[in-house]
């Protein structure tokens, strides 16, 4: 067992480095595609009690009392349901105030929440794996790929080591700025998807997965 590459193929670092990132980008997709965009607000039933004795029953004052009340149930439901409107937003919001766990009434993690999360550790292991990058050499070629399958292989890695970045950072812009950033996000995850078909279909049609094993 060697931990860095060399003539003898990849080393253990990079070999989880490698299959870390797949379990991440697995585990992100299957929450971006299963949650909800948006927040659950439960309804709140705004009718203060005596309401019902409205009218002859009640004084004026009384009847202001209960107006006023109702108006401020209203309004605080607006609010809730405004901040609702992007959940993987209010994840964020909540992650920088150190509040991440409060959306859940059990204490764990949101979906949205797993979401940022997954994310952030996203681009911490392409940084990882930019730096092992640079400071480590990688083993020679597998005779079995041709000139033309190095050279989809080697593109095929600087666009995917690149979306590593660029997705999860037009995620944020998305949050942060508009939803006229939607076709970037959108973009940015067609790009991945075609380096990775280009990726998998050499390394499956040549046989060299076993390289990475």
């Amino acid at each position: 067992m060697r931990w860095r590459n060399g003539e003898h193929g990849y080393g253990v670092v990079t070999k989880v480095l490698h299959w870390s990132t797949v379990a991440l980008l697995l585990a992100q997709l299957a929450v971006g595609y299963v949650m909800d965009d948006k927040a659950d607000v439960p309804d709140v039933d705004c009718d203060p009690p005596g309401e019902d004795r409205s009218g002859g029953d009640t004084s004026d004052a009384e009847e202001q009392r209960l107006d006023e009340r109702e108006d401020r149930c209203e309004q605080a439901q607006d609010v809730r349901e405004e901040g609702a409107e992007d959940a993987v937003g209010t994840a964020w919001a909540d992650l920088w105030t150190g509040d991440l766990w409060a959306g859940d009434p059990a204490g764990g993690l949101t979906l949205p929440g797993w979401h940022v999360l997954l994310g952030l550790a996203i681009v911490a292991i392409g940084v990882v794996r930019v730096v092992w990058r640079r400071t480590t050499s990688l083993p020679p070629w597998d005779p079995r790929l041709t000139r033309t399958d190095r050279k989809v292989l080697h593109r095929a890695e600087q666009t995917l080591l690149a979306m590593l970045f660029v997705v999860p950072a037009t995620g944020i812009a998305l949050v942060v700025g508009s939803s006229d950033l939607v076709p970037l996000h959108i973009a940015a995850h067609l790009c991945f998807y075609a380096a990775l078909a280009m990726h998998v279909g050499v390394v499956v049609r040549r046989r060299v997965v076993g390289r990475m094993l």
